[in-house]
């Protein structure tokens, strides 16, 4: 009898679950596929990570550039065309993040990246000038720094075998990252064994996993480093006696601290920000300046390889730019010169998309492009197949750096988004590219890049990695 009681209810659960779930498709003006009982769509992405981004391509190719979803009861409307996310990511009102980035709350807390309304507002709005254009001149020689190590560690297997990119050029972006946020150098491309390098790793892995223990372990060595660096800093500008910042020419925006500066010497309400607001937009920015980047650099340095022809363009450039003495570090002027490399960057961005996709919250009833989206729904763009899309751009999946050419333009600005767009764009986008152009410039003038002998598989995680890898080839260039 008890048995039977249960199966009954069981029975119900189901029929009620289904009946909610065809409803709620049906509340919508937007096609996709017919959601199952409880699970809803959730079968089809029961895939491993390098599957994912193919299941969102051929859901868009059967029902359209933008379609609904549902994982269990929770609603997704998924984009992958500018006309339907142009509204979208250009509203001051749609910038809540969606639930797939609370899995990055125990390392980044509530920082940029996380924290939404008028917080973020307020942050991105006194944080901003630390990337300001005229500010970047200060990044420059940490990058050209960091460049010769890099070019160092790969003179040393400059001999033609497989070289597999992520593991170096991860180390590389998170040198880079450190000293411009932090103000101080952890030479993690001379000492990959520290405890923050192995501490970052592990983190980043043990989230998207349930070894709790371990991940708690990882964020302990993170989060007491990061405030060992903040006290420091505090102190030298106690000592100074500087507490605002346009008070001595010494703080803020004309040294290496600016980042750091601007935090512990901001004032939000007549108050300053605690300490834990501090920690977590500086490891919201160690995050998102060193996978990202070293995502960007690894699949630029692979489209460079396999295409020989755009590997001797941006070598001539450079050779126009510098002259005879290819040795010598490019000044800040003659980096912002290289159009041709700058366009190779765009290109390989849009193929390779360091962020395939984000995602937003819907935090009221409301139509925008033309769709009815319902309070608590997530949207979707999908980035990765936007810029791959054959209604978007011609002849997708050919390199094709001139698409970026100033003579070029496109139907739609949104349809290239490798940083987002609107309020809630990359704020370091510019430090990136300048990142990217001295790293990638400084590579071919010193090596000529070969392809490896496989074909990357991109991987639908927060960051676009490959599941087997990315490899090239490298030989000295005379």
């Amino acid at each position: 009898m008890i048995l039977i009681l249960l199966l009954l209810i069981f029975l119900l659960c189901l029929i009620g679950s289904w009946i909610y779930l065809l409803r709620d498709s049906k509340s919508y003006n937007i096609p996709g596929p017919m959601p199952l009982p409880i699970i809803g769509n959730g079968n089809l992405f029961l895939v491993d990570s390098s599957e994912f981004l193919q299941i969102l391509s051929n859901l868009a190719y059967k029902f359209g550039d933008a379609y609904r979803v549902h994982i269990l009861h929770h609603r997704y409307i998924v984009l992958s065309h500018p006309k339907y996310i142009e509204e979208i990511i250009s509203s001051t009102e749609t910038i809540t993040k969606g639930k797939s980035y609370y899995f990055l709350r125990p390392w980044l807390g509530d920082g940029l990246l996380t924290s939404t309304g008028q917080k973020w507002k307020t942050h991105r709005k006194f944080l901003t000038p630390a990337f300001h254009y005229n500010i970047l001149h200060s990044f420059l020689p940490v990058f050209l720094k960091n460049e010769k190590i890099l070019s160092e560690q790969l003179k040393r297997r400059a001999d033609g075998s497989l070289i597999e990119l992520f593991p170096i050029f991860a180390l590389a972006a998170l040198d880079n990252i450190a000293e411009s946020i932090m103000g101080v150098s952890f030479e993690a491309q001379k000492d990959r064994e520290s405890k923050y390098v192995k501490a970052i790793d592990d983190d980043v892995l043990f989230a998207l996993t349930p070894y709790k223990r371990l991940q708690d372990k990882a964020l302990a060595v993170l989060h007491n480093h990061t405030k060992d660096v903040i006290e420091m800093r505090r102190q030298q500008l106690k000592n100074t006696s500087a507490n605002k910042l346009n008070q001595n020419s010494e703080i803020g925006m004309k040294n290496k601290h600016a980042f750091l500066d601007l935090l512990l010497l901001a004032e939000v309400e007549g108050h300053g920000l605690d300490i834990e607001s501090i920690r977590d937009e500086v490891e919201t920015f160690m995050f998102e300046g060193h996978d990202t980047t070293a995502s960007g650099l690894v699949y630029g340095l692979y489209c460079i390889a396999k295409h020989p022809e755009v590997q001797r363009k941006i070598l001539e450039e450079q050779m126009e730019i510098l002259g005879d003495d290819l040795e010598r570090d490019p000044t800040f002027s003659e980096l912002q010169q290289m159009k041709y490399l700058e366009c190779v960057i765009k290109e390989s961005l849009r193929l390779y998309p360091s962020v395939p996709i984000i995602e937003r919250l819907i935090t009221r009833d409301v139509e925008m492009s033309g769709m009815r989206l319902l309070k608590n729904s997530s949207i979707v763009i999908n980035i990765f197949h936007m810029h791959r899309n054959p209604n978007v751009f011609e002849d997708p999946l050919e390199f094709r750096p001139e698409r970026f050419d100033v003579s070029s333009s496109f139907k739609n600005p949104f349809s290239w988004v490798a940083f987002s767009a609107g309020p809630r764009n990359c704020i370091g986008q510019k430090f990136a590219m300048l990142e990217l152009k001295v790293t990638l410039a400084a590579l071919v003038r010193r090596f000529k890049i070969l392809p490896g002998k496989r074909e990357p598989q991109p991987c639908g995680d927060l960051i676009l990695r490959s599941q087997n890898g990315v490899q090239v080839k490298i030989l000295p260039r005379n």
